[in-house]
């Protein structure tokens, strides 16, 4: 069954999880009776709840999108996605305004990272504790692998968007001001060391879903191994990037899914990638090979009262339709009630899929990114014929620019939960896709390709490319870091966290691609610099007053 994300242990409101470098200050008085840590955890299941409460963080840090936060971490104001002009004040663009040491956002996204590394710490401690019993040994080891999971995912991730921050490896019982900084790749390394430390006490596969696996952790294991090698140049951190990738690749527990599968399966007209992404189709135990890792979502538990149950993406992601006279827009073959919050870039709308790189793709074919959309109203005139592309870009011009764009289908479904319950189109049940085997592939290809061997490097973007029945194949000569970054961008199209894929890969990588692909002036404008790093959250420099951290370059002074 699924990970119960709704509280089961209200007590645990009572136990103050600090936060690494945002540690919170008590009051001097002390009560009569106090739940402490020390007393409140009698049991291992008490521990797990800890644990739960972190697959939640993680679950909202990389799913939500209704928040500012959640938007940044799907890819907002990247190569691959943006916002149309009607949304330009929620736009994370301007690096004169939304994009600072000051920015609200990037000082939540720290925060929630830390957070999570604390909670890991607070799980290890206990785990060490005598008087606390665990069902066995077996479960006690693997309560300790997840936090360190959790604790090294958190790091490595903080790393990858602020560079040089703190490693922080034990519980905080007091506030403290002198966290120091460390370097990227020291930080990777640490990360290395808890994932590689934990990988016999991991399952290989789970009957819980969600549950993190060792897939997962050597995964992670091949990204930041990658990152070291970026940071310090190192052939041989290559080598163990392509060493826990093939883990996973030639391991035999996973494989790409190449043939129709799921309880849509029959269906004419779609494709394997189609399938991927409909409800019940995402979890290994469904029978998805290609699935590593999956935040699960359930239409029942957020019925329950868990309302981070729930995929916002129809809302969030689809087209506006409303202006247009003759569609209805919030029905199911307008992508549902979509208000266009987020939309591709030219990369991911169009250039990504021009014949010359895509022709045969499955992945851009109708099916799956629907360009053509029928009057739906069964009053109008023209019911069921196309909406002319002339009337669409009149609607642009009268609402905004850019709120009318493809309807990618992996975003939306046609089959929407709860509207008996008074549920609009808006939200979708199916389960996320943290980790999927091309996102392996594509890490491995990117270890071949640093260490120059681009023929390798094509021979692993062509495993993807030929699931996809592309009749355009990747040659050595072709592959590049730009190169490989399309390629994500056409399998992993919000899946990924693209900030940091491009912040990772160092040099000049992610200031480049966003002034090639970015949509509006005032995003390239105010690119006056380049940079690898987001800038470290102002209020972490102020707090750590009793040692010196500085700012990561090109952020000093804004």
């Amino acid at each position: 069954m699924k990970i119960n994300y709704i509280k089961q242990l209200l007590l645990l409101s009572l136990v103050v999880l600090t936060t690494g470098c945002n540690d919170a200050e008590f009051l001097d008085t002390p009560p009569e009776t106090f739940l402490t840590v020390d007393n409140i955890f009698t049991s291992g299941t008490q521990v797990d709840q800890v644990l739960i409460t972190m697959y939640q963080q993680d679950r909202a840090l990389r799913s939500y999108v209704d928040n500012n936060q959640g938007r940044v971490m799907h890819g907002q104001g990247t190569d691959v996605l943006t916002v149309p002009t009607f949304r330009e004040n929620t736009n994370f663009s301007d690096y004169n305004s939304t994009i600072t040491p000051r920015a609200g956002r990037l000082n939540t996204i720290y925060s929630e990272l830390y957070q999570m590394i604390s909670r890991a710490n607070l799980v290890l401690s206990l785990a060490e504790q005598t008087d606390i019993t665990f069902e066995s040994e077996d479960a006690r080891s693997y309560i300790i692998a997840q936090a360190k999971f959790f604790r090294a995912k958190a790091h490595g991730q903080a790393a990858q968007l602020f560079g040089r921050v703190a490693i922080v490896d034990e519980p905080t019982t007091t506030v403290r001001f002198d966290y120091e900084q460390a370097e990227r790749a020291e930080i990777y390394q640490f990360a290395i060391d808890d994932l590689e430390s934990i990988l016999n006490d991991l399952p290989e596969i789970t009957s819980e879903p969600g549950r993190v696996v060792r897939g997962a952790a050597q995964h992670y294991l091949s990204e930041f191994y990658l990152g070291v090698g970026i940071e310090n140049n190192d052939n041989l951190a290559y080598d163990q990037a392509i060493k826990y990738a093939s883990d996973v690749i030639d391991g035999g527990i996973y494989s790409l899914m190449t043939s129709r599968f799921g309880s849509r399966a029959d269906e004419p007209g779609k494709n394997v990638y189609w399938d991927l992404f409909r409800l019940n189709n995402q979890n290994y135990a469904d029978g998805n090979t290609e699935s590593i890792w999956t935040h699960q979502f359930d239409y029942e538990a957020y019925k329950a009262g868990d309302n981070g149950a729930r995929l916002r993406y129809p809302y969030y992601f689809s087209p506006v339709w409303r202006a247009i006279e003759g569609v209805i827009g919030e029905l199911e073959d307008v992508g549902g009630r979509g208000v266009a919050f987020l939309r591709p870039t030219e990369l991911t709308e169009t250039i990504i899929w021009e014949p010359s790189i895509s022709d045969g793709d499955m992945r851009g074919e109708e099916s799956n990114i629907r360009r053509t959309v029928l009057y739906n109203d069964p009053s109008a005139a023209n019911f069921g014929q196309v909406v002319p592309q002339n009337v669409l870009d009149e609607a642009n011009l009268g609402l905004a620019d850019g709120a009318y764009f493809p309807i990618f289908e992996k975003l939306t479904t046609d089959q929407f939960e709860g509207l008996d319950d008074g549920e609009r189109r808006e939200d979708i049940w199916r389960d996320r896709y943290v980790i999927r085997l091309p996102e392996t592939i594509l890490l491995r290809a990117e270890a071949h390709l640093r260490k120059g061997d681009t023929q390798l490097a094509a021979d692993d973007i062509n495993l993807i490319r030929q699931r996809a029945n592309c009749n355009v194949l990747a040659t050595a000569a072709m592959v590049d870091l730009d190169f490989i970054l399309d390629e994500r961008a056409r399998e992993l199209f919000v899946e990924e966290s693209r900030w940091n894929t491009l912040l990772r890969m160092g040099g000049n990588v992610a200031s480049d691609r966003i002034r090639r692909y970015a949509r509006y002036d005032y995003q390239v404008n105010s690119l006056t610099f380049d940079f690898n790093t987001f800038p470290i959250p102002q209020t972490v420099i102020d707090r750590n007053k009793d040692v010196i951290w500085e700012q990561n370059p090109g952020w000093e002074g804004r």
